[in-house]
C-alpha cells in the first residue's frame, strides 16, 4: 500500500509539471500572437515585442521550476512517512532526473517558439520594406509621367507660340521694320514668360505646401494671348463667376492645361478662326466646353503615339471628369468635360 501511495504521488507530480508546461506554452503563444498583431503597423515595435516575449519565457520557466520543486518536496514528504530504503532512494533519484528532463523540454519549447516569433517578425519586416520600395518606384514613375505631360502641355505649347511670333517678325521685317520690331519684342517677352514659368514649375516640384490658388480668368487670358500671337483668330470666352469660385486650387492647373492643349491643337492643326470657351456650373459639377470651327479630324484615325489626346484623357482622369470629344473632318472640334466640385459654395 505504501508503494502504491508513493507511485500515485509521483504520477500526480508528473501530471502537475506536464500540465503546467502545457498551460504555460499556450499562454506564451497567445501573448506572442497578440503582441505581433499590435506590432504589424510599425516595424520599429519588433524589438520591444521580442523583449516582452523573452520576459514571458522567463516567467514560464520560473513557474516550471517552482512546480517541479514543489513536486519533489511532495515526493520527499511522502517518502518520510516510512523508513527510507535503497529502493525509495532510487525512485526519488529517478523522479529528480525526470523533473530535470521535463524542465529541459520546457526550455527547448520556449526557445523554439522564440525563434519562430523572430523569424515571422523578420519576414514581415522584409515584406513591408518590399511594399515601401514598390510604392516609391510607382511614385517616381508617376512623377516622371506628370513632368512630361506638364512640359508638353505648358512649356512646349508656349515655345511653339513664341517661335511663330518670331517667324512672323522675320517675314514682316522687309516691308514693316517697326511692326517687325514690335513682334520681335513680343516674342522676347513671351520667351521670358516661359522661362519664368519653368522656374516656377521647378520651384513647385520641391515645395511640399499646398498649391496657391491662382486667378483663373487672368491666367486663361494670358494663355490665350500667348497662343494667339499674330493669328487672325477670335476667342469667345464666357466664364461663369460662380463656377470659377467653386473650382478647387488643385483643379485650376489641370483645367488651364486642358484648355491650352485644346486651343493649341485648334490653332496648329485645325487652323481655326474662332474658338468658343465656356465654363458653367451644373449642380455639384462644373462643365467646360472648348469648341472651334477648324478643319476637324477623325478621332479614330488620329496618329498613334501623339501626346495631345493622351494628355487630355490623363488630366481629365486627375479631375475625375467625364470627357467627350466630337470631331469630323471639315466640321471643327468640340471638347466637353464635366468634373465634380471640390469646394463648398462661397
Amino acid at each position: 500500500m505504501g508503494n502504491a501511495l508513493r507511485l500515485l504521488i509521483f504520477c500526480l507530480a508528473l501530471a502537475a509539471v506536464g500540465l503546467s508546461a502545457a498551460i504555460g506554452e499556450l499562454w506564451l503563444k497567445r501573448r506572442a500572437h497578440q503582441r505581433l498583431q499590435n506590432a504589424q503597423e510599425s516595424a520599429h515595435l519588433i524589438k520591444p515585442v521580442l523583449a516582452a516575449h523573452q520576459g514571458d519565457q522567463q516567467k514560464i520557466t520560473l513557474l516550471l521550476v517552482v512546480v517541479s520543486f514543489s513536486s519533489l518536496v511532495a515526493i520527499a514528504l511522502a517518502a518520510n512517512r516510512r523508513p527510507v530504503n535503497s529502493s525509495l532512494s532510487e525512485e526519488i533519484g529517478r523522479s529528480r532526473g525526470e523533473m530535470k528532463q521535463v524542465e529541459r523540454l520546457a526550455r527547448t519549447a520556449v526557445a523554439t517558439e522564440e525563434a519562430l516569433c523572430y523569424e515571422r517578425a523578420e519576414r514581415r519586416r522584409a515584406d513591408e520594406n518590399a511594399r515601401l520600395h514598390q510604392l516609391l518606384l510607382d511614385q517616381a514613375i508617376s512623377d516622371k509621367i506628370r513632368l512630361g505631360r506638364d512640359l508638353h502641355d505648358g512649356v512646349i505649347q508656349s515655345l511653339y507660340a513664341t517661335g511663330l511670333t518670331l517667324e512672323s517678325s522675320r517675314q514682316k521685317r522687309p516691308s514693316d521694320q517697326a511692326g517687325a520690331d514690335a513682334l520681335f519684342e513680343r516674342g522676347m517677352q513671351m520667351l521670358n514668360g516661359t522661362i519664368r514659368d519653368i522656374r516656377a514649375y521647378i520651384h513647385s516640384l520641391s515645395d511640399s505646401q499646398a498649391p496657391v490658388r491662382r486667378d483663373f480668368s487672368n491666367a486663361l487670358s494670358a494663355i490665350l494671348n500667348t497662343l494667339k500671337g499674330e493669328r487672325p483668330v477670335e476667342f469667345a470666352v464666357r466664364i461663369d463667376e460662380a463656377a470659377e469660385a467653386r473650382m478647387g486650387a488643385t483643379q485650376i492647373p489641370d483645367v488651364l492645361q486642358i484648355i491650352q492643349e485644346a486651343v493649341s491643337n485648334a490653332l496648329r492643326h485645325g487652323d481655326a478662326s474662332r474658338i468658343d470657351i465656356r465654363l458653367h456650373q451644373d449642380d455639384d459639377h462644373l462643365a467646360l466646353l472648348v469648341q472651334d470651327n477648324g478643319r476637324g479630324f477623325d478621332p479614330v484615325l488620329s496618329k498613334p503615339g501623339g501626346h495631345g489626346l493622351a494628355n487630355l484623357k490623363a488630366r481629365s482622369g486627375l479631375l475625375g471628369a467625364e470627357l467627350r470629344l466630337d470631331s469630323k473632318p471639315g466640321q471643327g472640334t468640340r471638347l466637353a468635360i464635366t468634373f465634380p466640385v471640390t469646394t463648398t459654395r462661397p
